[in-house]
Parts: structure tokens; C-alpha cells; sequence
């Protein structure tokens, strides 16, 4: 039996150990991607191995009709970041996405939703009507019905677009596949004021963003509430999980997740927080972020470690050339190289990685 070929394969890893991994062949390699964002604490962090062993001789599975221990464990933790009256748990961000979308249209009795261009949510298709680049969507069409996408950064197409009519407004904070891009103070405020003022709800989508930009959440830089907040991705650092925060209830079943909040994905989640929580690993993120200069950067965005390089022409050559120097590296678009190190990583291992991706750049003039 193969694999369904819908990724394109580099390496086969074997092992990891906080920001490195190893292939087949013995090469080590800084994990600067870090398997999109997910392993934040990095590889084989031996606490949360202990506490995912420990688990898995206690209970792993509870269907969500039942209440255990893990899950309080997990909300308590959860509560030191944010401070959200209801939780919903699934298994990824494109789960946590789409739950989000379902409890927006039911909490408002409305069927739009609006997006922004770049956007990207997920493949599933609900979260896929939200996507917004046409290689995701082709093939998949027709979607679900009654999305529609602005301008991202736009004021007024975003107040031409939300009306009464409107479900809810669906944001990334800094857009992630998009060539991470972070959205501009004035229009988050104003789609903050837009869907107040016509009963809309504003979903915040934290996958990626989460964690790394030196706040629990990236929105937290905009002095803005919103009323839902999808996470996944780092939160368990690598066990599979999807988070949507709101602050209204959902009536019983309405919606469900056979293994979602599972005592297994709860501990995993819990005991990544708790170390997130008492290493300050997330403030710590701002101060180790890096510039990457040269003549074929244009530019160096993001935040803290959610850090996108953009360049003059295309960035996948180089993913290949980095990886013979030993550091993994990912792309968001056409030409931005993508670093989503673990959040462990030190500001020399930094320094390594922006020397490293300089002098590739200038060995290739």
C-alpha cells in the first residue's frame, strides 16, 4: 500500500530532540518549520512524553458524553491565557474552523459569511469556502454556499460587505498561507465595530498564529474581543487537536467529535500549556524573532516567531539549498520563506538560522 501522493516528500525523518531532527541517513537538521507550527515545545520534550505515557495507561479514550479529569486539567490551564465562557474540542484546525462557522450561523439565524482574500482556513469544506487561493478550491467546486471574500487590509470594501445579512466575519490575524501577512490595527478595529454594530460575529482564526507572535493570542495585539477563536496546530504540541472558544452556548447536539477531547489529546494539551506557562516561552518568542537581509529580500514580516521572508522571486529553489545546510524551512506563497521554529529555540540557534538563509541567498546571485 502507498500513500495517497498529494504531498511531495523531502526527507524521511526518524527521530527528533527539541529544535533538530534526524533523516534515515543520519543528517541532522534545525526543525525551523517545525512540522507546520505544531511541535512549539519542540521534539521529544521528555514532560510531555511522561505525562502522554502516563495517559495512556490510565484512560485514552471518553466519548464526549462523559466528563473526566484531563479535560478540567486542561480548562484550568487553559484559563491562565484566556478567558472565554465556552469550549468546543476536535481533533485540527480546520475541525476548530469548522465548528465555527456552524456555531455562527446558528447563533445568528444569518447564512453569510465573509472572508478575506489570502485567507486560508483549511481543507474541509466548510473551511474551504473560507480558503480563499483557487488552487485549494478547484476540483472541490460547488463549495458551501453563501461565502464571499474582501479585500484583506481593506476598510471600506469592508464596509461595503458586512450588512445585516451577515453571519459572521472570518480573520487571521497575521494570514499564514497568505505569506504571513499581519492585518493592519485600523481594519480589525473596523470589522470589530462593522459586525457589532449589525449583530455579525467576528471568528478570529489563531491555528498558526497562537503562541508565537509573543501573546497567547495574536489578536492580542489589537486590543480586540472576539466573539469565536479557532486554535489547533502547537496546542498539544504534535497530539492531534482543534479548539474553538466562544462566549455562548451550543445547544445539545447540535454538533459533536467522536474523539474530540479525548483524555489523551486533554493531558497533552494541559501539560503543554503548563510548560508554555512556567518557561514564559511565549513572551520569550518576541525577543528571539530575526530580520533577514539582502539583495534578494524584500522584506522581513511577522511576528515574534511567525516569520515570513519575502523575496524578489521565487522562494521554493531555496527550500532544497537550505535543506543541504541542514535547516528546514517551509514557504507561504510563491515567494516567502516560512519559519515556524519551536519556541524553545535559543537567540543563537536564531542567528544561525538568518545567517544560514543570508548565505544561501548571496551563494545564489
Amino acid at each position: 500500500m502507498r500513500e495517497v501522493s498529494v504531498y511531495k516528500k523531502r526527507l524521511k525523518l526518524v527521530k527528533g530532540k527539541g529544535v533538530y531532527v534526524w533523516d534515515d541517513k543520519g543528517n541532522k537538521y534545525l526543525d525551523a518549520i517545525a512540522g507546520i507550527g505544531v511541535a512549539i515545545l519542540g521534539h521529544a520534550n521528555e514532560e510531555l512524553a511522561e505525562a502522554i505515557n502516563e495517559q495512556m495507561r490510565k484512560l485514552v479514550v471518553a466519548g464526549p458524553m462523559f466528563e473526566h479529569e484531563e479535560k478540567d486539567e486542561f480548562f484550568e490551564e487553559l484559563s491562565h491565557f484566556v478567558n472565554f465562557e465556552y469550549a468546543f474540542m476536535g481533533n485540527s484546525g480546520t475541525e476548530a474552523v469548522e465548528a465555527a462557522l456552524k456555531f455562527a450561523r446558528l447563533y445568528t439565524g444569518r447564512k453569510e459569511i465573509i472572508a478575506m482574500t489570502n485567507a486560508f482556513h483549511g481543507r474541509t469544506f466548510g473551511s474551504l469556502s473560507a480558503t480563499w487561493k483557487p488552487k485549494y478550491r478547484q476540483g472541490f467546486e460547488p463549495l458551501v454556499p453563501g461565502f464571499k471574500h474582501i479585500p484583506f487590509n481593506n476598510v471600506e470594501a469592508a464596509k461595503e460587505a458586512i450588512t445585516k445579512e451577515t453571519a459572521a466575519v472570518i480573520l487571521e490575524p497575521i494570514q499564514g498561507e497568505g505569506g504571513i501577512v499581519p492585518a493592519k490595527e485600523e481594519f480589525v478595529k473596523t470589522l470589530r465595530d462593522l459586525t457589532e454594530d449589525v449583530g455579525a460575529l467576528l471568528i478570529v482564526d489563531e491555528v498558526q498564529s497562537a503562541f508565537r507572535t509573543g501573546k497567547f493570542l495574536a489578536i492580542e495585539h489589537y486590543g480586540v474581543e472576539p466573539d469565536i477563536v479557532t486554535m489547533g496546530k502547537g496546542l498539544a504540541n504534535g497530539v492531534p487537536i482543534g479548539l474553538t472558544l466562544t462566549n455562548f452556548d451550543v445547544p445539545r447536539g447540535k454538533h459533536g467529535s467522536t474523539f474530540g477531547g479525548n483524555p489523551l489529546a486533554c493531558k497533552a494539551a494541559a501539560a503543554t500549556l503548563r510548560i508554555l506557562r512556567r518557561e514564559r516561552l511565549i513572551e520569550k518568542a518576541k525577543e528571539k524573532s530575526i530580520t533577514v537581509e539582502g539583495e534578494k529580500v524584500v522584506m522581513t514580516r511577522g511576528k515574534g516567531l511567525m516569520i515570513g521572508i519575502v523575496l524578489k522571486e521565487s522562494a521554493g529553489k531555496y527550500v532544497q539549498a537550505l535543506q543541504d545546510k541542514g535547516l528546514l524551512v517551509g514557504t507561504a506563497g510563491n515567494r516567502v520563506i516560512r519559519l515556524l521554529p519551536p519556541l524553545i529555540i535559543t537567540k543563537e540557534q536564531m542567528l544561525w538560522v538568518k545567517e544560514t538563509i543570508e548565505g544561501v541567498l548571496n551563494e545564489n546571485q
